[in-house]
């Protein structure tokens, strides 16, 4: 049986480890290419190969629920409903729906 993991060791458990491949990608799977965003001085951020980035949106959680039941009684995925918001509102304000 192995040794019971404590935070008190955490810190040289992680400073002791090496830096090859942090996140292995399963076989059969591509990983996005890291990209720098402008000279911020952030981290460098994860794109898809496609070159699709992600957006963060806070919902409460009424329309987060009203949001899933829509896919689900559509059949289809919350990126789905989502990509078609987002060319809704694209159209609305005259632009070409690209997502």
């Amino acid at each position: 049986m192995s040794k019971k993991l404590s935070f008190a060791n955490l810190g040289s458990r992680l400073v002791n480890k090496t830096v090859e491949d942090p996140n292995p990608v399963p076989s059969g799977r591509t990983r996005a290419e890291p990209s720098k965003i402008a000279s911020s001085g952030s981290a460098p951020r994860l794109r898809q190969p496609d070159g699709r980035r992600g957006i963060l949106v806070r919902a409460r959680p009424e329309a987060w629920k009203a949001l899933k039941q829509i896919a689900l009684d559509s059949e289809r995925t919350l990126q789905d409903v989502m990509t078609e918001a987002i060319n809704d509102i694209l159209t609305k304000n005259d632009k070409s729906p690209l997502a």
